[in-house]
């Protein structure tokens, strides 16, 4: 009797440690393909620009050429007469209340994304603030029309 007793303890061992171990690969699987967020949850920032060009849903937001969020939305701001960018900040990074936001080419003919400037206030942006200091997106078009325009009348 007291061999089988024995024999039952090691097999509920048995069990429970192989049971933590396809729960440790299930996990960890999780983890590698993205399904299962470990990350904190971003802070939403807004800024309103009155030309966006090209600029996408997901499109990086930049530091210093760091990657500290994403676009999450774009609409258009009845009130203002102005695009209304929604992005989501990376809670590791915050940023004075006086940032810039500007929309930059990452290439000449590249994608878009915003590119935030640190100011020097000791405020910082909280969650759900808007940036209100920005820089719309420059428009090829408009630069080569204008320069044209301008040889045109220096003729």
């Amino acid at each position: 009797m007291h061999s089988t007793e024995h024999t039952g303890h090691l097999e509920f061992l048995v069990g429970a440690v192989a049971l933590c171990g396809v729960a440790m690969l299930v996990f960890l699987g999780l983890g590698a393909s993205g399904l299962l967020a470990l990350k904190a949850v971003p802070y939403p920032l807004h800024a309103r620009f009155e030309h966006i060009g090209g600029l996408r849903p997901q499109a990086p937001v930049k530091a210093a050429g760091v990657v500290v969020g994403r676009v999450n939305a774009i609409g258009y701001d009845t009130a203002h007469g102005v695009a209304l960018v929604d992005m989501a900040i990376d809670p590791r990074y915050r940023f004075p209340a006086d940032t810039r936001a500007s929309i930059r080419n990452s290439g000449l003919l590249g994608e878009q994304h915003i590119a935030l400037s640190p100011g020097g206030d000791v405020r910082l942006l909280a969650g759900d603030d808007t940036v209100s200091r920005t820089q719309p997106a420059l428009v090829l078009e408009d630069l080569i029309g204008r320069l044209l325009y301008g040889k045109a009348q220096a003729h």
